[in-house]
């Protein structure tokens, strides 16, 4: 599986698995599927009922409107949902930015026009194509934008080699020596934390970060302490996992 390292604002590198072609196209299945679902109920109930109460013109106002709605919906539904259609979100996979930005209107057209040579217009030949031998699993309406689309859970967390190359503990100068206050459910939530800031980087886990490090800081007596968020939860887990294992 592909790895791809991703360089945020914050200058801080994340690394993430992309989405090879078999999840992409899980959730594709499932967006297609959920679409001709809803576009044929949506045409059943024009064609049959409404049919009977609308003019002409109100009839081909009504169906361009349906017809639109099954060609605009995956640029809507990854634009309201910053990068996850319903497929995406069922199978665990997101769009994102290669260079850490959030991603633009421009990003989502740009993805959305290139799907038409991607898939429809090619065959569905170049869009599988260019997943296959891209090093970073990118159709070409990736390339294009400069996105990818990366699975949110890693495949691990931790190796063996990580466990054996963590210092000793009867030789290892705590920098915090009051993180053992904590227990594990508490370290496994400020984990999760880390985890969900470092996958989604928006205002509300940005200032739930800043909150809880603040709170964190103030019990451990370290409030002169300058070092970025999400560096200081980093040190206090590995911190944690070090003096009490």
């Amino acid at each position: 599986m592909a790895k791809i390292e991703v360089s945020t604002t914050q200058n801080v590198v994340i690394q993430y698995d992309t989405a090879g072609f078999f999840w992409r196209f899980i959730a594709w299945l499932i967006d297609t599927t959920i679409v001709f679902v809803l576009y044929f109920i949506l045409l059943y109930f024009l064609l049959t009922i409404l049919a009977v109460k609308f003019s002409d013109t109100n009839f081909y106002i009504v169906f361009t409107l349906i017809f639109l709605f099954r060609v605009l919906y995956s640029l809507f539904i990854e634009i309201f949902t910053n990068g996850q259609s319903i497929g995406k979100k069922i199978v665990g996979i997101c769009v994102i930015k290669l260079n850490g930005n959030a991603l633009e209107i421009s990003d989502y057209l740009i993805r959305w026009a290139y799907r038409a040579l991607d898939f429809g217009l090619s065959g569905y030949t170049i869009g599988p194509i260019s997943i296959f031998m891209s090093s970073k699993n990118q159709r070409l309406g990736d390339m294009i934008a400069g996105t990818t689309v990366i699975k949110l859970k890693p495949e691990r967390i931790v190796t063996l080699d990580d466990l054996r190359n963590l210092p000793d503990k009867d030789e290892y100068v705590p920098k915090f020596p009051l993180v053992t206050r904590y227990n594990d459910v508490e370290m496994l939530a400020l984990k999760n934390l880390l985890v969900r800031y470092q996958q989604y980087r928006n205002p509300t886990y940005t200032k739930l970060l800043a909150e809880t490090v603040s709170h964190l800081k103030e019990q451990m007596d370290l409030t002169n302490l300058k070092m970025p968020d999400a560096d200081f939860l980093k040190e206090v887990i590995s911190e944690y996992v070090i003096l009490t294992r």
